[in-house]
């Protein structure tokens, strides 16, 4: 995968569940996927992200970000 598409796998739960975020950033590095995104009270939310298969990785950041609620 590449930035574009963990982006808008990031975007996609944002929208399909509701959730108060906007993408900032999504960097890679040898870890896996640097993400930051913006709560609606201005936090900024930063999570690193391995990869594997799209839905492993959708169902990784629904439940970063549903924690960060």
């Amino acid at each position: 995968m590449n930035a574009t598409e963990v982006e808008l796998l990031v975007r996609g739960v944002i929208v399909r569940l509701g959730l108060p975020f906007t993408v900032l950033s999504v960097i890679g590095s040898p870890a896996g996927w640097n993400i930051a995104v913006r709560a609606d009270t201005a936090e900024v939310v930063r999570f690193t992200l391995s990869g594997g298969r799209p839905a492993v990785m959708r169902a990784a950041i629904q439940e970063t970000l549903e924690a960060r609620r």
